[in-house]
């Protein structure tokens, strides 16, 4: 059943939880929710856009979406999330803009519990002190910004579906003009327009927020920036702190 037909049939209720599976490339085109809806991929990446906002959110974040704001969501890869929807008219009142945030463990089985609430018999009252939890635990978090990687342009589509696929592609811009179709300048241009950076520094951001996924594997670093197609595991390892303000172990670390 749709989201807001559920909320429409259980106006009463704290939240209502539902289970949705994307497959990649699927687009869950522009549209609303009469209550705030938290998104936790479980699995996969997702890329949102919410107004003049928009990012990817990964396995290990959460997206935040008041009440009757108006997003699009785009599965980067085969994505298994977990949505809450927040009835906004209660007892817990929540935030008006949306925030996308990187979740601790704790946070993560906040929301766990919250989406088995029901199946748990967790009181009403439970529930409630559960949710300011969650309000509080969102307003600390720190936003988690992480760049648009799927472009508009068909041209850079086929490269990002390429690239999706086989991230250590070595070609320069040169070779990917001529794969697709478009000269250098066009493509640098074309990047530029879409997401204000480098054709060569997409191209990167691409790699590295694949890697979100690897570093959940077994593989160790050195196997990831080989896959990748890093000459060495100090290449990555520095570029992923640049992007994400962390290394790459920190970061596997933290939500193990």
């Amino acid at each position: 059943m749709q989201a807001n037909n559920l909320i429409r049939d259980f106006p009463n209720q704290q939240l209502i939880t539902k289970t949705i599976n994307m497959v990649s490339g699927y687009i869950d085109d522009f549209h609303s929710h009469p209550w705030h809806q938290i998104v936790f991929p479980l699995k996969g990446l997702l890329q949102s856009n919410l107004g003049d906002k928009s990012g990817i959110v990964p396995h290990n974040g959460m997206l935040y979406i008041p009440a009757n704001t108006v997003h699009k969501s785009i599965a980067v890869t085969d994505t298994q999330f977990l949505a809450i929807y927040l009835n906004p008219n209660l007892y817990v009142q929540y935030g008006g803009e949306a925030k996308s945030c990187q979740i601790n463990s704790f946070m993560k089985e906040l929301i766990l519990l919250l989406f088995e609430s029901n199946s748990l018999s967790q009181s009403e009252a439970n529930i409630t002190h559960l949710l300011i939890v969650l309000r509080d635990q969102i307003e600390v978090a720190n936003s988690y910004e992480i760049p648009l990687l799927i472009p508009t342009d068909k041209r850079l589509l086929s490269v990002f579906l390429q690239l999706k696929q086989h991230p250590d592609l070595p070609f320069t811009l040169k070779q990917w003009a001529t794969k697709v179709g478009a000269s250098e300048r066009t493509l640098s241009r074309l990047c530029a327009k879409e997401f204000s950076q480098s054709f060569s520094l997409w191209r990167q951001n691409i790699r590295l927020v694949l890697s979100l996924q690897l570093l959940d594997s077994k593989m160790s670093i050195q196997e990831i920036a080989i896959e990748l197609g890093y000459t060495s595991d100090s290449a990555y390892v520095q570029a992923f702190k640049k992007l994400f303000n962390q290394t790459p172990r920190k970061y596997s670390a933290a939500n193990l």
